[in-house]
């Protein structure tokens, strides 16, 4: 059990990812955008992991050297993620929906995968390249089935040309950025081995660029200020949900691989299209195929949990 701990704080990691995308989509029809959810989310990840470290951190044997270089590479790491990937991230859902944004974001594992070849000298095992092959058969399904199953004129496609074509590159970009974070965040960890400080070193940055670029741009000022407002229901959902999850994706990258961590990231889309469509009741409901790609991503991501026990 202790060899899969990585691999359960990843699956845990992309269900509140998916709830987090649903939570946005809510919150962008409901109360008219959810901008704001952003930054109380990187808030929320700094209270979270810091809390957490101080009953539950490790004791360290570190040098002074490696906690700084430890230190930048997690910045490098929040600018990728944190900044770049959940901001686009949050963006390309209110303009697409939390579906299309799902099938952009699949690539997150390729961009993921290769960097950590080619920085971190990663193998890609027989379970870990079937588990690849099993989950991006169901994301090609699923993609293939798109035009089909997304009504244009149905309420749950009611998304501009435009605001989609706009939502999916977005969505193309934070998945280069969420990939080059992974490999950055497990990279940081040969010099600082505390995912909870590299959760709270990711936040902190994130906070300090919004505090920047609040000084230039209205947007960013008017984030800050509804940050100390009451915020919406869906709006806190999201941001929690989203929270957790950063932090429960630092700790899988503790004790697994950055491909495992990505290509069980990858469930996150069907996760969050089985909320939307059948408990939020906020995009429509997914037909046969989606079933079958459902069904061969958990199939993919039970061999590579089972190549682990």
């Amino acid at each position: 059990m202790t060899s899969l701990i990585g691999e359960l704080f990843a699956t845990f990691a992309a269900f509140c990812y998916a709830l987090g995308s649903v939570a946005t989509t809510k919150n962008a029809r409901t109360e008219g955008g959810g901008g704001s959810a952003v930054l109380l989310s990187v808030v929320l990840t700094a209270l979270l992991s810091a809390g957490l470290w101080v009953f539950a951190g490790p004791t360290l044997a570190v040098t002074n050297r490696e906690i700084l270089i430890g230190i930048g590479c997690f910045v490098v790491a929040g600018v990728l993620g944190t900044i770049l990937g959940r901001v686009l991230f949050f963006r390309s859902i209110e303009l697409a929906g939390a579906i299309e944004t799902g099938l952009m974001r699949r690539l997150i594992p390729v961009f993921a995968a290769l960097l950590a070849i080619l920085v971190l000298g990663e193998a890609i095992t027989l379970a870990l390249g079937l588990a690849f092959l099993l989950v991006f058969s169901g994301v090609g399904i699923v993609i293939l089935a798109a035009p089909r199953r997304l009504d244009p004129s149905s309420q749950h496609g009611a998304y501009s040309t435009r605001d989609r074509n706009a939502g999916r590159v977005l969505a193309l970009v934070s998945a280069g950025s969420y990939g080059g974070s992974y490999t950055m965040r497990k990279f940081s960890m040969n010099w600082l081995p505390d995912p909870l400080a590299g959760a709270f070193i990711g936040a902190v940055t994130a906070m300090a660029w919004y505090a920047f670029a609040a000084l230039f741009n209205a947007g960013y000022r008017r984030q800050v200020r509804e940050l100390f407002r009451r915020p919406a229901f869906w709006q806190a959902m999201a941001a929690i949900s989203i929270s957790v999850g950063q932090t429960a994706q630092f700790v899988a990258l503790k004790f697994t691989s950055v491909t495992a961590v990505a290509i069980i990231g990858t469930v996150e889309m069907f996760i969050s299209a089985w909320l939307a469509a059948f408990v939020f009741k906020t995009e429509a409901r997914p037909g046969a195929g989606f079933v079958v790609a459902s069904l061969l991503a958990l199939a993919g991501v039970t061999i590579l949990a089972l190549s682990r026990a």
